[in-house]
């Protein structure tokens, strides 16, 4: 089938990015504008979604994965410094793509505490798996992960495991965002 036969539209890419980062940017400023005007009931709201973060994560995850992530984007942007430098630290310290470098701190540790053996749920092993992976994603970690650390059965989807990653994220935000109103309110930022 050729791309004539689909009849497929031309789409603006540019104009169609710029429609939706200014119905961002609108709806942004309007929940801005609705909690200088009711600051106590914003800030009890992000008060509570600090405590329960699932209140505003399960409608997320019921309409899919991809809203999630689009949704989840900002805090993502926000945790990438961190990994890529974490990533480095591990890097540093002889933890690679191919393994444990050769005469690295790393080495010198297993070989003195492991000797040839890594014990599965060790920290030297997980510091290993996250320098061999070619790219960090928390996700991706929690899936690979050993779910016995946590006492939750291997059989349980890992998405809820990979959810309290992000529940993390999102409750810390809205504590900080909670704090951010109320002291806008009480004159802390003047």
């Amino acid at each position: 089938m050729s791309q004539q036969a689909l009849d497929m539209p031309n789409i603006n890419w540019p104009k169609l990015r710029d429609t939706i980062l200014a119905s961002s940017v609108h709806a942004l400023t309007e929940v801005n504008n609705w909690s200088i005007r009711h600051p106590y009931v914003a800030a009890g709201a992000l008060i509570c979604i600090s405590a329960n973060p699932d209140i505003l994560l399960t409608p997320l995850r019921l309409t899919g994965r991809t809203t999630l992530y689009i949704c989840l984007f900002p805090l993502r942007l926000i945790l990438w410094p961190f990994k890529l430098l974490g990533k480095f630290i591990l890097y540093i310290f002889g933890f690679r793509r191919h393994g444990v470098a050769k005469d690295s701190l790393a080495s010198q540790y297993q070989s003195h505490l492991y000797g040839g053996y890594v014990p599965r749920d060790s920290t030297f092993a997980r510091f290993q798996s996250y320098g061999a992976a070619d790219y960090y994603d928390d996700m991706e970690a929690l899936r690979s992960a050993n779910v016995d650390d946590y006492g939750i059965d291997a059989d349980i989807d890992s998405e809820a495991q990979a959810g309290s990653t992000l529940a993390i994220g999102v409750s810390w935000l809205s504590a900080i965002g909670g704090v951010f109103v109320l002291g806008r309110t009480w004159g802390w930022w003047n």
